[in-house]
Parts: structure tokens; C-alpha cells; sequence
């Protein structure tokens, strides 16, 4: 297969009757349509990749790791848990979102997120299209793209998009063709392991993927398949393990898993909310309706997968990605044989386009994101910075702040009391701290200033403890804003509370 659109061409013009049938300019130009829009609306709501702040700490991580040429083993950034064993899985997305901080400020992780997502959308559409015809492949690829909006921030886990769906489309055609993946994608696997932690789930998705070949495959040909899928999964896995931390970067996983009913006080582990509108809702109800309506039928195999990453991701936020990404590979071939599309692409032309005219429209979508990112202040939002500049002149050093917060203290150099590092601080110190600001267990919030030695809070202005230390004594508001709040703890021979 060649490169760009030519690809296209060799994959859909065999047979006699290739030139027979009606041209399709379209074909060859869809990915790039669709990556182009998805980019440019990317790039357009750049402020809100910035939204969450955890881009702070990841900075920060990625500036220790060039700093010290090293990885971390402990916890740095928090006065609870400092020096306390830690490892970061996307060492190497910190490094880079580090790399592109420093040499053109919020713009570079900005790029680099919408560069990686939009990379992605191609790919998928470019994959999709070996399989289906121009309006169900751009169907797909536009309800991945809405589907992942909400979700594409400055973090991490955009920078392994594009490796998800070359990993999916990998094992689909592998299991289709009843034979194991090519070596040469083994790769991606250490890549994506020093990436992000859900590498897992390239390990995760060989297992049903080898038992379809399996289930498709003549009995005379399974031993060999078996032992191919063997081999290449226990290599996948020695593959995952090329990481600084070896295998131990596989354990963050289980350690985050075993936080239990705590995950549900981090967002993105929630469930999805069908009580407002969201992304996902039209989609999931459009490809139901589908399915009702047409009859289409997948192999059993494929329904169990489709249906398990549904239910993940109904049940954690998070999992819309795999879901928007991985499943229209769980679906294309089977709808492919619906629509018979096997059959009628060989009565289409596909005519590629120039090069020069491909290069020209390429040319002008980097002048067209130039200038909206020029003419656009890029600044994460929501960002306590008046509250933080107000704690450092009274020289707090022990404050208790609120979640959210914690990426730009760190930012700041303010040891933390919690930050989104979950895995590190456990279920119980996590459970405790949110019954304890919620006032669930306001006794246990009046103990936990004294035991950790709290001599500031940073909070938003809806927590209920807020209430509480405006009544307290020995408590002082000294700032208010409508991002944070910031109370001192009095000195002796203080006057009443300051509000401002």
C-alpha cells in the first residue's frame, strides 16, 4: 500500500469493472475533510483543552524528569504524602507536553493535543474506509469525533489516540484474516506504555480478538493460529514492560481499580450523566436505532466486546474514547458484508487527487490554525491565581485545598494536601477528605486541620467547609474570589475576620 491518497486507489480499483463505474473524487479527500474540521474546531475552543488542570503537575513532572534525567519513584509535590513510593506511567506524555510548554508557552501542549486527536480522527477514517463505503465511514468517524469532544484536554491520554486506532484495526484485520498481528506492531505497545497507563487495553483486546480467529478459523488450522496469538501476546506483554519502571508500570492500573467506591469522587470515573444533554446520548441512540431497524448481525464474539466496552464506558466517563475509537472496528467488516459493499466498490473510480493540490490544502489548514491561534490568548481557565498570590504573602505552607486546585499549586511550588494522583493517596485518605470538606463529618473536618497542621485552606466558594470557617474562631477569611476562597489560621491578638 503507498502513501496518501494512492493508497485508496490500489485498495479499491482491482477487477475488471474498475473503470466502468461512476468516479469518486470524495474518497481519497474524507479523512483529511474530517481530521481538517476536527482540528480547526479543536484549535478554535483552545482555552478549553486547558480546562483541566491537571496540565500543571504534568509540567511539572515532565520539567523533574529533563531536570534530574530521571523518573520518579516518590512523591514530591504533597506535604501528606511526601516521599511516599509513586511512579508516573506517562513520564514520556510529560515530557513532551514539558518540551512544548517551554518553547512556545500554553500554545505548544495546545497543538500537540489537537494535533494527536486529529491525527487520530485521519487514521480512523483512512482505516475505516478499506472497509466501507464514503457515508458510513464519515458517519463513524464524525459521532468518534463528537463523542471524544468532551474529553480532549491537554492530558496525557490524547497522545495515545492515534496508537488505539492502529492498534484496534491491527488485531481486527489479524482476527479477520485468521492469523495473528504482525509483528512490527509490537511497538506501539512499548510506545503507548511509556505514553499513558491504558495500555493495558492493547493488552486487554488480544485476548478476544485471538479467541474469534480461533472460533472463524478450520480446526485443522487452530493449534497454528493458537500458537501464533500465544506468541504474539506474551511478546506484546514483555513489550509493555519496556518501560523505566518494567512491569511495575502495569500495577498503577490495578492500584487504581482497587480504590473502589472512591473512584466515584473523581469525575472522569463517574458514570455519564443522561440527566443533560452530552455527546455520547445522540450517538448511542442513532447506532441502536440503526440496529433495530436494519437487522444487522455481528458475530457473538464481537457483541460481547461491543457490549463490554459500552458497559465500561456507561459506567466511567473515561472509557468514551475507547468506545468513540476502538468499536467502529468491531463493526465495520460485518456492516461492510450488510451493505455488500465487497461487491459494488469495484463499480466505483476512485480519482485521487494531485499532489500539489493536497499539499496547497494542507499548506492552507497550518496558515488557518496560525492565525486563529495567533489571534487568540491562550490561558487555562478557573485558575485561583489572586487566591494563590494572596497564600503566599501570608506565608502558608500547610493548605488544605480543594481537588481541582492542585495542579496549579503545584505549578506554584505549594506543597499540596491532595491532588489527582489517586493511586497515591488510596480509598480511605480519599474518602475521608471529601465526608470531611462536604461536611458529611464536620467533627472529623475540625480534627483533620489540627492533626495535619493546616495553616491555610484554598477552597471553591460552593464547598460546604467554607460555611464552617467563616464561623470558626480561630479562623480568618483573608480572600474571596469566584474561583477560591482562602482562610489563614488566626494568629494570637487577632482581630476579627477579614472579607473580602
Amino acid at each position: 500500500m503507498q502513501s496518501g491518497g494512492n493508497s485508496l486507489q490500489v485498495s479499491h480499483e482491482t477487477g475488471p469493472s474498475v473503470n466502468s463505474g461512476r468516479s469518486d473524487y470524495l474518497r481519497p479527500w474524507l479523512p483529511l475533510l474530517l481530521a481538517a474540521t476536527a482540528y480547526l474546531t479543536i484549535v478554535a475552543r483552545g482555552t478549553f483543552l486547558l480546562k483541566d488542570a491537571d496540565i500543571y503537575w504534568h509540567i511539572m513532572v515532565g520539567q523533574w524528569i529533563v531536570d534530574h534525567r530521571a523518573v520518579p519513584h516518590a512523591d514530591m509535590f504533597s506535604f501528606t504524602m511526601r516521599g511516599a513510593p509513586w511512579i508516573t506511567s506517562e513520564w514520556l506524555s510529560e515530557v513532551l507536553f514539558f518540551v512544548a510548554y517551554k518553547l512556545t508557552g500554553w500554545t505548544g501542549p495546545v497543538m500537540l493535543a489537537a494535533l494527536s486527536a486529529s491525527a487520530a480522527y485521519y487514521l480512523l477514517a483512512l482505516l475505516l474506509l478499506k472497509r466501507l463505503p464514503n457515508i458510513p465511514a464519515a458517519i463513524l468517524t464524525s459521532a468518534a469525533i463528537v463523542m471524544t469532544s468532551f474529553h480532549v484536554f491537554t492530558r496525557p491520554h490524547v497522545l495515545v489516540f492515534p496508537l488505539m486506532v492502529v492498534w484496534a484495526d491491527a488485531l481486527v484485520s489479524a482476527s479477520g484474516e485468521r492469523r495473528a498481528p504482525s509483528l512490527v506492531y509490537l511497538p506501539l505497545v512499548t510506545l503507548w506504555a511509556n505514553l499513558h497507563g491504558s495500555f493495558t487495553l492493547a493488552l486487554a483486546l488480544i485476548g478476544p480478538f485471538a479467541l474469534e480467529a480461533l472460533w472463524m478459523s478450520d480446526r485443522s488450522d487452530r493449534v497454528r493460529i493458537a500458537v501464533q496469538w500465544i506468541r504474539f501476546g506474551v511478546l506484546a506483554l514483555g513489550a509493555a514492560c519496556i518501560t523505566p519502571y518494567g512491569p511495575e508500570s502495569m500495577l498503577v492500573i490495578g492500584r487504581i481499580l482497587h480504590l473502589g467506591g472512591a473512584l466515584a469522587h473523581i469525575s472522569e470515573w463517574q458514570p455519564i450523566d443522561f440527566s443533560s444533554f452530552n455527546a455520547v446520548t445522540p450517538c448511542l441512540i442513532a447506532g441502536l436505532a440503526y440496529l433495530l431497524y436494519s437487522g444487522l448481525k455481528l458475530p457473538p464474539i464481537r457483541i460481547a466486546m461491543l457490549l463490554a466496552v459500552v458497559y465500561q464506558m456507561l459506567v466511567h466517563v473515561r472509557y468514551v474514547d475507547v468506545f468513540a475509537l476502538v468499536a467502529p472496528f468491531f463493526v465495520a467488516g460485518p456492516l461492510a458484508q450488510h451493505l455488500s459493499w465487497p461487491q459494488l466498490r469495484h463499480d466505483r473510480k476512485v480519482v485521487a487527487p494531485a499532489r500539489s493540490t493536497m499539499i496547497a490544502a494542507i499548506t492552507a489548514l497550518v496558515i488557518a490554525s496560525g492565525v486563529m491561534i495567533a489571534v487568540k490568548e491562550l490561558s487555562p481557565p478557573l485558575v485561583p491565581r489572586a487566591a494563590v498570590e494572596k497564600l503566599k504573602e501570608q506565608g502558608a505552607s500547610r493548605v488544605l485545598n480543594a481537588y481541582f486546585f492542585c495542579g496549579y499549586l503545584m505549578f506554584q511550588d505549594i506543597p499540596v494536601f491532595i491532588d489527582s494522583r489517586a493511586e497515591l493517596y488510596g480509598s480511605a485518605f480519599l474518602d475521608r477528605y471529601v465526608n470531611a470538606i462536604s461536611l458529611y463529618d464536620l467533627p472529623d473536618f475540625v480534627r483533620m486541620l489540627d492533626e495535619f497542621k493546616i495553616d491555610a485552606t484554598l477552597l471553591a466558594p460552593s464547598t460546604p467547609a467554607v460555611g464552617l470557617l467563616d464561623r470558626l474562631p480561630e479562623w480568618q477569611r483573608v480572600y474571596a474570589d469566584d474561583v477560591a476562597v482562602v482562610h489563614v489560621r488566626r494568629r494570637q491578638g487577632d482581630s476579627a475576620p477579614l472579607r473580602k
